[in-house]
């Protein structure tokens, strides 16, 4: 007998989800991608202006502070009981998806 491969699940590209939007809409891709583009847009504006933004039926972004952390700590690895330097990370903005009600009711 033949070993069934497990078929791999790719997430949609923009492309295809670009596409997708056209033909449900019977727009041209070319508008769809300037909607789109408009929509990225207003919620970079936000989330940096409010540091929250909720794209409505979907999802809840929020913008997160991370403060920076210094490095050169020594340290030892349990698993291994080698000795370790930490790295130094700088500070960063981390943005954050929490589904909303809608969607997670959708999806059960």
């Amino acid at each position: 007998m033949a070993k069934a491969k497990a078929v791999a699940k790719k997430a949609m590209t923009k492309s295809a989800f670009l596409t997708h939007l056209a033909e449900a809409t019977e727009l041209k891709k070319a508008d769809v991608a300037k909607v789109y583009d408009a929509i990225v847009e207003v919620v970079t504006k936000e989330l940096k202006k409010t540091n929250v933004f909720t794209l409505p039926d979907v999802a809840r972004l929020k913008l997160k502070h991370v403060k920076a952390v210094k490095g050169g700590e020594k340290k030892f690895m349990p698993a291994t009981g080698k000795e370790y330097v930490t790295a130094a990370k700088p500070a960063h903005n981390k943005v954050r998806a929490f589904p909303v009600k809608k969607l997670k009711d959708a999806i059960m």
